[in-house]
């Protein structure tokens, strides 16, 4: 919609609006209580008021007799007379200076509803303040707070619609509207408001006949007052002509001035200082602004010398040039120089000197200017410090510390007994405070943090904040490596204590990596590589600890590192193989199904362990890809396999999922589409997850976990009892086997040691209702005391080492028989429920 029509549309609303308070005052009109004293001020209300307008001097504001009446009228006869008398005041005014209807009916309406709303605040807030007021009584008070009330309602009200209308229409914010158009015009409604409240207060007193008179005396005021601002007007014209002939003499006075004058004119009100000084530096003539600057008066310069009042440390250089000018070796010079004011402080100065007369004079004069450029200098300070220090914890950033680091190792070519050192520090999982507390308590421990670190260093030593979570110090001159050690301590002891923030106690930890500079290290990136490297350590041994660097360190890291390159070329070419160990029923000895485990054959490192290159694809992001391409080979395999089987049960395919495949929002969906593409039915599929999926994911796992026990897929838990053990989780999940870890089974030997505990886990999931397998069973003895816990299920070298999917095929076919007991189903058990 289009400024015109709404601001068309706001203005039929208002004039509605206007109308229905009109018709409503009509309505109750009290014409019992009108007399002819009523229709002598409506006619000069209407006739005569609106033409009378007396303008307040400086203000671009109006006072309208008219108002007055208007006001005096509610006082006098009542709230709906004087809405109905507004509203025909507004249209005869309207009428007399507007051609459009719409207009006209507008003026009145917004006269109308803004009167009616002044009527229904006083009825509202100030009840009876007009009528039960007497000259005699002492309700004076009661009465001018109403009076005031009245003004600021009207004022309010009136100018707030008129402001919308203005605003709509040109399209510019209401309050700007208001503030330049409307705001001096509340002097018009608190005038008309307190002269309505005197007349009011006189009819009382004197009877009616007091406002007869007040119309004649107002005309007279109004033409007398007319005639006054005429006069003003004729006398600042002649002001205004007198002053620029002033001017004009003034010009032509300064044109006929000689040299001397002009000169002595430029130096009294030049912008800048300016001084003319001795030979010896006593001050000889002094400018404004030079007084300005420095704050002395001129009685207060002449009485001394420029020595005493430049700073100190700049007297030497001051003196030099002065020197070279004076010598002839230089005709002028420009620096910066500092001054002290009067009241103590430094004044940055760009000072310029030269001789005021002939140099071959014996002791020629000096002329200094002396330009005040302080809050140049703070700027650039200011500049220079936010491009070098950090705005959260006002330590030095990166690249000041990698400044003052190159400086450090520079010294170190010319002085080989220097030393230099770096502490690279990393909080400890600095981002489970962001989360869960929020990123300005995050802040608040950072600031912390900072402070925390400056206690623990020396006076010489430079703590920087490299970003996010990161700190380093830089050490350097003549120190033992066991005193960098010791810092590393103070700070480990320091970070121990709590923080309070925001009413939040908050404990917090950090990896310090210690770097100690070598021949090797030449630039600052080197030094930063390495102790970034020792920090790494420091969290892979622990965390809250710190590490010293040695050559090892980079050497592993450039091995983790190749590692890397070349898992992702095997993730890329498929080329890691899955391996699977048959998992037997320890009722029937039959093989219910396997696991599937990935196995990485390294072109010329040979085997590598799962245990090294699960974590590195779990930490460099590639268990996702891993996971699933050995999901798609082994439910791809196991497919095939079931396929040949006539008469037995198909094989139930086990596989591991890594807790860091939950951060994948559509895990589940990817394992349904990679069944479906296998023809794989889903209650064959058993994914087998450890229990730190519930710490590092909590809901999110528990709701993808659900989904896929939907689909079919059962769930087991892997290794239970070595990671983070909760059962409140156990009772939540749809879990139906529990995996009991190896370093359980492998004491169950000879007397079967560990007995008692791996009875109480299968007793634990057997209340649960769920079955329990055995891993890492190696001998008879084991297998035997298994049998008789009742447990269903078992793995290990003892039956099968994990193959390949063609040896799986040999093994099935009989060629390769499995070493079980010959009574296998002869040892008696031990029954779990008590």
């Amino acid at each position: 919609m289009d400024t015109q029509k709404l601001t068309r549309r706001y203005m039929l609303i208002i004039s509605a609006g206007g109308l229905a308070c009109f018709a409503l005052a009509l309505f109750n009109f009290p014409f019992k209580n009108l007399d002819f004293h009523f229709l002598i001020l409506a006619t000069f209300t209407i006739g005569f008021g609106s033409r009378i307008t007396i303008q307040i001097p400086r203000f671009k504001s109006y006072i309208s007799v008219s108002d007055t009446f208007i006001f005096l009228a509610m006082l006098l006869y009542g709230g709906e007379t004087a809405v109905v008398l507004a509203a025909v005041e507004a249209f005869a005014s309207s009428w007399r200076f507007c051609n459009k209807k719409t207009t006209i009916f507008f003026n009145a309406a917004t006269l109308a509803l803004s009167t009616t709303i002044v009527v229904a605040s006083l009825n509202i807030l100030r009840p009876n303040s007009f009528s039960q007021f007497q000259p005699q009584n002492p309700l004076l008070n009661e009465f001018i707070i109403s009076l005031l009330t009245l003004a600021f309602v009207q004022f309010i009200a009136n100018t707030a619609i008129t402001s919308f209308a203005v605003s709509l229409k040109n399209e510019k914010p209401l309050w700007e509207t208001w503030k330049t158009k409307y705001l001096w015009t509340f002097f018009t409604y608190f005038i008309g408001a307190a002269s309505a409240g005197i007349l009011f207060y006189l009819t009382h007193l004197i009877g009616f006949s007091v406002i007869l008179g007040t119309f004649p005396v107002v005309f007279l005021l109004y033409q007398t007052y007319k005639i006054y601002l005429q006069n003003v007007e004729m006398a600042n014209a002649q002001a205004e002509q007198a002053e620029e002939y002033a001017d004009a003499l003034e010009k032509q006075s300064a044109a006929l001035r000689d040299s001397e004058e002009r000169f002595r004119s430029a130096f009294n009100y030049a912008p800048i200082g300016i001084a003319l000084v001795s030979a010896e530096g006593k001050w000889l003539k002094v400018n404004r602004a030079l007084c300005e600057i420095l704050g002395f008066e001129e009685i207060e310069f002449l009485a001394t010398d420029f020595q005493s009042m430049i700073y100190t440390e700049d007297l030497g250089t001051a003196l030099i040039k002065i020197h070279e000018l004076l010598s002839g070796t230089i005709r002028n010079c420009q620096i910066e120089q500092r001054y002290l004011h009067k009241s103590g402080k430094i004044i940055w100065t760009l000072w310029s000197v030269s001789a005021a007369s002939d140099l071959t004079a014996d002791r020629p004069n000096l002329i200094f200017q002396i330009n005040n450029i302080t809050d140049k200098k703070f700027a650039e300070e200011k500049l220079q410090r936010d491009a070098t220090h950090d705005a959260l914890t006002n330590l030095p950033n990166r690249a000041c510390f990698m400044n003052k680091l190159e400086q450090a190792l520079l010294k170190i070519q010319s002085n080989p007994n220097h030393k230099v050192s770096v502490l690279f520090i990393d909080l400890d999982r600095f981002k489970v405070v962001n989360d869960s507390l929020g990123h300005l308590v995050g802040d608040e421990l950072l600031v912390g943090i900072a402070e925390r670190l400056r206690d623990c260093m020396r006076p010489s030593d430079l703590v920087a904040r490299l970003g996010g979570d990161e700190f380093t110090i830089l050490v350097e001159g003549k120190h033992q490596s066991e005193e960098v050690v010791k810092i590393a301590e103070r700070i480990q002891e320091r970070l121990s204590a709590a923080f309070n923030l925001s009413g939040h106690e908050v404990y917090s930890s950090a990896s310090i990596g210690i770097l100690h500079a070598a021949e090797k290290h030449k630039m600052p990136e080197d030094m930063m590589r390495d102790a970034d490297t020792a920090m790494y350590q420091a969290k892979r041994e622990g965390r809250a600890r710190h590490e010293v660097f040695d050559e090892r360190m980079h050497k592993a890291v450039k091995e983790t590192l190749q590692l890397e390159t070349d898992l992702r070329r095997a993730i890329e070419k498929e080329s890691l193989m899955v391996f699977y160990q048959p998992i037997y029923s320890l009722t029937n000895g039959e093989i219910q199904g396997f696991e599937a485990l990935t196995r990485w054959e390294h072109e010329t490192l040979g085997a590598i362990p799962p245990s090294k290159f699960i974590p590195l694809a779990e930490e460099v992001g590639l268990i996702d890809a891993l996971g699933e391409q050995v999901l798609q080979k082994a439910c791809r395999q196991i497919a095939l396999l079931n396929e040949s089987l006539t008469a037995k049960s198909p094989y139930i395919l086990s596989i591991n999922l890594s807790c860091k495949q939950f951060a994948q929002p559509n895990l589940v969906r990817k394992i349904k589409r990679i069944l479906d593409e296998n023809k794989f039915p889903p209650h064959l599929l058993k994914l087998e997850i450890t229990e730190s999926v519930f710490f590092e994911h909590k809901n999110n796992a528990i709701q993808m976990l659900q989904q896929l026990r939907e689909l079919g897929i059962e769930i087991n838990i892997d290794d239970f009892g070595t990671g983070y053990s909760n059962l409140s989780y156990l009772t939540q999940l749809p879990i139906s086997t529990l995996k009991i870890d190896r370093s359980f089974i492998s004491p169950l030997e000879g007397e079967g040691n560990n007995f008692e505990v791996v009875h109480t886990i299968i007793m634990l999931a057997r209340s649960l209702g769920m079955k329990v397998i055995a891993e890492g069973v190696e001998n008879e003895a084991q297998l035997e005391h298994l049998k008789k816990l009742n447990c269903e299920g078992a793995q290990g070298y003892f039956f099968a080492r994990p193959m390949s999917f063609e040896d799986i095929k040999i093994f099935l076919s009989g060629n390769q028989i499995p070493v079980l007991p010959e009574k296998f189903g002869d040892v008696p058990v031990v029954s779990t429920i008590q």
